[in-house]
């Protein structure tokens, strides 16, 4: 088990990650298979716009209207690491591999009851999320990194929702990146 001192520095070490990235855009391309009724396949391009320390938004561009519009709703605001300690109660949850497993129970709550993070203890980098639903379902998400410029940032995620009354599957690419964009607030408001 992690012990408080060195999930402390841990943390510290993430909130460190890409300390100079302040924004971001980049395009993302998505594919989405329902594997639950109406069983659709459909691919969705969209552009991700991030600024610190949490706004975040996919405007879909393009895909199957009904689809894209849900899939740009669904796709999941990642809470930066540094705001981790002050968004959510942060406690160890084991560790194997080199993988250090983390508890985050949001302070706030709604209808996230828990999110389990894989944090890679040699990198800081989240390699992996789980998101438990008070309501029975979840989310998972997988990402794989690259370096551009100075900075980590994903290049690809994998992942599977399960709610009621729907599967999907998830595979994503992420590129084309303009790292500090200026971005206005207006941009996270529509």
């Amino acid at each position: 088990m992690i012990a408080a001192i060195a999930l402390g520095a841990l943390l510290d070490r993430m909130a460190a990650v890409n300390a100079d990235l302040h924004s971001y855009t980049a395009t993302l391309r998505a594919q989405i298979r329902l594997t639950s009724f109406p069983f659709l396949q459909t691919a969705i391009v969209g552009t991700l716009y991030r600024k610190e320390p949490d706004e975040e938004r996919l405007e879909v561009t393009s895909g199957l209207p009904g689809v894209a519009q849900q899939f740009g709703n669904l796709y999941p605001n990642i809470v930066s690491p540094s705001q981790w300690r002050s968004v959510f109660i942060v406690t160890p949850a084991g560790e194997s591999n080199g993988v250090a497993h983390l508890r985050l129970v949001p302070r706030i709550q709604g209808n996230v009851g828990s999110i389990q993070a894989d944090v890679s203890e040699r990198t800081a980098l989240v390699m992996g999320l789980r998101w438990n639903y008070r309501n029975g379902g979840y989310a998972e998400l997988a990402q794989r990194y690259a370096r551009i410029g100075s900075d980590e940032m994903p290049v690809s995620q994998e992942g599977h929702i399960q709610e009621p009354g729907y599967v999907a599957q998830i595979s994503a690419t992420i590129g084309d990146y303009r790292l500090n964009a200026p971005l206005s607030d207006d941009v996270f408001r529509q």
